[in-house]
């Protein structure tokens, strides 16, 4: 119940917008400032990140609330690969985690024009990235596809000790006909009693999401 009442009528609170789109390149500071707070995800120039929502922004996403950046997922299909849409980086804003957040991302990313003949989707995990390997776990199995593990990058062969082994993860073949099928996706706010409630509508373009708070 509302602390504010005014002759018993139930008062509407406003609405805030969440807006899932592609980036362009003036969100290249915000999505690099998301990426340096992130955990598990290395930091690199803004200048990459500039470079990434100029060149891969079709194949790339950021999420939008209030005018702030409040999570971004970056990728590209690599030129050998035209079936492939690797995932290169995940960050989400840590007000914004456990909300199904990371999932409609994906979900818009795959949706998206540049991601029409993709298959597959590829990625890289370090062993100790439970989170990431938990979304896209959990992301293979909404595709109802398979997912492969496999050590792609090694620690001493390729890093020389100076980082972990990255795993790929392969998620494919899969279909999107029953993805593009959902007309809308509503995201866990169980673990936030208090959280707005938040609705992802399956689009060609930006995705604008109601919250109510």
């Amino acid at each position: 119940m509302s602390t504010f009442q005014e002759s018993n009528a139930s008062q509407e609170r406003p609405r805030k917008k969440l807006t899932i789109r592609n980036p362009k390149p003036t969100d290249a500071i915000s999505v690099h400032n998301l990426i340096r707070a992130s955990a598990f995800v290395d930091d690199n120039s803004p200048y990459l990140y500039l470079l990434v929502c100029s060149h891969f922004a079709q194949t790339s996403v950021v999420a939008e609330r209030n005018g702030e950046t409040v999570g971004v997922i970056t990728g590209y299909i690599p030129p050998a690969q035209p079936d492939t849409l690797f995932v290169w980086q995940v960050a989400v804003d840590p007000m914004m985690r456990r909300r199904g957040l990371a999932r409609a991302m994906l979900k818009s990313m795959l949706l998206g024009e540049a991601c029409k003949d993709v298959d597959y989707i590829d990625t890289t995990v370090t062993a100790d990235n439970g989170a990431s390997r938990k979304l896209f776990t959990s992301f293979a199995a909404k595709l109802d596809c398979p997912l492969k593990e496999s050590v792609l990058f090694d620690r001493r062969e390729h890093f020389l000790n100076l980082h972990d082994s990255e795993h790929l993860l392969r998620l494919g073949p899969f279909s999107t006909t029953e993805l593009r099928k959902e007309k809308d996706e509503k995201l866990d706010t169980s673990l936030q009693p208090d959280a707005p409630q938040i609705k992802v509508a399956a689009q060609n373009e930006s995705h604008k999401i109601q919250e109510t708070s």
